[in-house]
């Protein structure tokens, strides 16, 4: 957990300046928009008779033995990693301080913001699931003006997890590194020491795709041959995805490293709180970091990805199991 470090004076006056242009309403009604429209993808999906359920299995690849206890053990893995995330950050916290901490919310708010996640997908195929993965299929299909196809496996025991540890959990490591570098060099820039955080999540981000990759747990089959590593192979891996995993984790560094600088422990998200009666002001809080949650991922992630998978240059064919089953009406 990150200590209090106050930065300047807290008084009165200050405290009416951050009122005034605090701008937690906007990102709370964000938040209320979020839950509405995941709301509804998830329950026509989950009602739906045709895209509920696990995805079709193509032929005629086949995998199995060795390969499939890998993937079980890397779904195992990956949901006791969500369990200890969600209870060092959201859980225990709470038990010990008897409040919904920063932290909490932004677990809360990331398990939401997975909601966003077919939208990968959203123009082609450019992400491959393995249809072996624990799954219930997609909910693209409810996604508005979607171009995708809308069969295939959303792996979930591995993909929600990422949620976690590559938001909160990489926030975290990326906060510690920061913050060592200020003790250590006390004078360094923000721009330095969160720029050196930066690289060195993209180089734990790198490894980590590698093993999904390698192990077949998702495939890359359209990528810029330019920014792509092993292009043309069926372990192809653009680069820019761990640019992005890691703007994604920046924001939730800057989040959490502007609750530690400021003078009263509040994250720039939640300036202008006071302006809400006391008994509205966590609902307020957790709805604003919610709506962050999922503006961040589109922002840092989904947008630019869906923009780089229109005009590709190394296109490869996965194997079958990954392949996306026949849409149906």
């Amino acid at each position: 957990m990150l200590t209090d470090s106050p930065s300047r004076r807290t008084t009165p006056d200050t405290l009416g300046a951050d009122a005034q242009r605090g701008a937690v309403s906007l990102w709370a009604l964000l938040g209320v928009a979020w839950i509405l429209f995941v709301g509804q993808a998830w329950t026509r999906w989950v009602l739906s008779d045709t895209q509920f359920g696990p995805a079709p299995i193509q032929g005629p690849d086949v995998f199995d033995g060795t390969a499939l206890v890998v993937l079980r053990v890397i779904e195992v893995v990956s949901l006791l990693i969500a369990a200890a995330t969600i209870w060092v950050f959201l859980i225990k916290p709470l038990i010990v301080q008897r409040k919904l901490t920063l932290d909490g919310m932004i677990v809360i708010g990331s398990l939401l913001a997975s909601g966003i996640d077919p939208l990968i997908n959203y123009f082609h195929y450019t992400f491959a699931w393995n249809a072996h993965a624990l799954n219930a299929g997609s909910w693209l299909a409810f996604f508005p003006l979607h171009q995708g196809p809308t069969r295939y496996a959303e792996g979930l025991a591995w993909f929600v997890p990422q949620y976690l540890y590559l938001g909160i959990g990489l926030a975290a490591i990326e906060c510690r590194i920061i913050l060592a570098l200020r003790r250590r060099y006390p004078s360094i820039p923000n721009i330095r020491s969160f720029s050196v955080a930066f690289v060195a999540i993209f180089c734990v981000d790198m490894v980590i795709e590698q093993v999904f990759i390698r192990t077949r747990v998702y495939a890359f089959p359209r990528a810029w041959e330019a920014l792509t590593l092993f292009a043309g192979t069926p372990y192809q891996f653009p680069v820019y995805e761990s640019i992005f995993v890691a703007i994604y984790a920046a924001g939730f560094t800057y989040l959490r490293m502007s609750a530690h600088d400021s003078a009263d422990g509040t994250p720039f998200l939640h300036r202008g709180i006071q302006r809400w009666p006391s008994q509205f002001r966590t609902p307020v809080k957790l709805l604003a970091v919610i709506g962050f949650c999922a503006v961040w991922a589109a922002l840092a992630y989904f947008i630019p990805w869906s923009w780089m998978s229109v005009n590709p240059d190394s296109i490869i064919t996965p194997p079958s199991y990954m392949l996306p089953g026949p849409t149906t009406p």
